[in-house]
């Protein structure tokens, strides 16, 4: 009898070793499953980060520049400016910059699809970092939210003065805008390199108060923007090198 209970309660001992066992074994691949998606989250959101460092400095951050020396130039020199030589200067530049300055705005859309679909499908919250929780919110949230906000402000600026130039319903004006056109689609051609729309359109410009104002309205903007952007970059190494270390454990 006593030997039929040793043996019954070894087996019962064995058996629950075994559920004990194969529990661990289930929690630890959980766990493991869990870590391996964690890593997947925090890699796409690097590499969204390093395409857009790439974003700034192939693109953004030049032409932002440069829309905002001339914009600076115009507002501080509308008076006295030499019209043919500014003109010329300007259109030369890379980016598009006198067709940015007065008849288009600069978008803004950093390559973040990852963080977006991070933010949207509710895998945030499978970060067990809340710093890098809070980063990723104040990047998207706040930051990039600010800039948007602001670009957004620009688009409207420029969808008005447009307005207002049909508005002019002025035959002049529209001869310039014309030759204008056609000289645009050269130069991108190369075709020929032809400016002398661009003086006659700023010296038309110049005439003309509400151009002025509109100069002056988008370069202030303009300093907004960048303002924000400077805090967006910020943000963006803060949450690079949080992600880094945690990827490196």
């Amino acid at each position: 009898m006593k030997k039929i209970l040793a043996r019954g309660g070894i087996e019962f001992l064995a058996v629950l070793l075994g559920i004990t066992g194969s529990l661990w074994i289930d929690q630890n691949q959980e766990i493991r499953k869990e870590k391996e998606y964690q890593i997947t989250i925090l890699e796409s959101i690097y590499n969204d980060i390093i395409q857009t460092e790439k974003f700034f400095i192939e693109s953004r951050d030049l032409a932002f520049r440069a829309d905002s020396i001339w914009m600076d130039y115009l507002s501080n020199n509308w008076d006295d400016m030499n019209v043919d030589s500014i003109a010329e200067l300007i259109s030369k530049e890379k980016y598009s910059v006198f067709h940015t300055l007065f008849f288009d705005f600069r978008e803004f859309h950093p390559p973040l699809s990852s963080i977006e679909m991070i933010m949207q499908d509710g895998s945030l919250k499978e970060i067990k970092n809340l710093e890098i929780r809070k980063k990723i919110n104040k990047l998207f949230k706040t930051d990039l939210g600010f800039i948007l906000k602001n670009v957004q402000g620009e688009i409207d600026m420029q969808i008005n003065f447009r307005n207002m130039l049909v508005g002019q319903n002025d035959p002049k004006l529209a001869k310039i805008l014309t030759i204008y056109q056609e000289e645009m689609k050269n130069n991108e051609l190369n075709v020929s390199l032809d400016y002398s729309s661009s003086v006659e359109i700023l010296k038309y410009f110049q005439t003309k108060d509400y151009a002025r104002t509109y100069i002056n309205l988008k370069n202030r903007n303009r300093y907004n923007v960048t303002d924000y952007i400077r805090l967006f970059k910020k943000t963006l190494q803060e949450l690079k090198a949080l992600v880094g270390k945690e990827l490196e454990k």
